[in-house]
């Protein structure tokens, strides 16, 4: 195409500087029709070297966003495991408050447990491909509106959750503030692995206060199993949806990783 635009303002040139005899009209028309063809011609080339290159754009940010998604759902899976598997102990945990009848099999099972009831998963949904996307306008090259949509849907979601699990993991730090009011650091031999001193005691066996620390850890069950866990799996869905778009729309290849910046 620039060789055709070169070739056509060179021709036009020639006829407007090497005629010396008066023109006629049709000259006029000639040299006006090969200018406009040349400009025109430029124009589309132009247009369709930026298309190509925002396509190719498109399929750079694409990848990389599926590279991120498939992080996602390694990440969501490993919270649905971990919070299942709390759950079950602040289960127990609770059971062992309430009924509040102690003997050193018993208070040495709940020390156990109280290392892992207010405990919590560090994660976060990877944002290296929404973070270049929203900052760089680059939605803006992704054609289907439809796979647009789920997208943003996506990061939206993406905030809720880690604002929700944000809300839960402050339910676990006061109830670990009122845990240490009922057990005694001195009794566990080794955190890592749970070991506990058989002469294991509590510090305190008020009933109001264990009912207290049972029903802080139940909020927090409540809220595991009937919030976060839910809208887990919802969203590990939402990222395998998206995975299969992006396949299909963008002919993806799975074993290449995209790890540089996009420009």
């Amino acid at each position: 195409d620039k060789i055709l635009f070169s070739t056509i303002i060179s021709k036009a040139m020639e006829v407007h500087h090497h005629s010396h005899h008066p023109k006629k009209w049709k000259e006029y028309i000639t040299e006006f029709i090969m200018l406009f063809a040349a400009v025109t011609l430029g124009f589309f080339a132009e247009n369709q070297r930026e298309h190509l290159i925002e396509g190719n754009r498109e399929k750079q940010y694409m990848q990389s966003l599926f590279e991120d998604l498939r992080k996602d759902t390694s990440i969501l899976n490993s919270l649905v495991r971990y919070d299942t598997i709390q759950t079950g102990k602040l289960d127990t945990t609770n059971t062992l408050l309430i009924n509040n009848s102690w003997d050193a099999s018993s208070i040495k099972l709940l020390y156990r447990l109280n290392l892992k009831t207010a405990g919590g998963l560090r994660w976060n949904l990877s944002q290296r491909t929404s973070a270049q996307l929203k900052n760089a306008g680059g939605m803006r090259l992704v054609e289907n509106q439809e796979l647009s949509n789920k997208i943003s849907d996506y990061w939206v979601k993406s905030e809720n959750l880690k604002e929700y699990s944000n809300f839960i993991d402050d339910l676990k730090f006061k109830a670990r503030e009122k845990s240490y009011s009922i057990f005694d650091q001195k009794y566990y031999l080794n955190v890592s692995t749970g070991d506990v001193a058989d002469n294991a005691k509590l510090l305190t066996s008020d009933p109001l206060v264990l009912t207290e620390l049972a029903n802080r850890l139940n909020h927090i069950n409540n809220s595991l199993k009937n919030v976060l866990l839910p809208s887990v799996d919802k969203h590990y869905k939402r990222a395998v949806e998206l995975l299969e778009l992006l396949k299909k729309e963008y002919k993806i290849d799975e074993n290449t990783d995209v790890n540089v910046a996009i420009f």
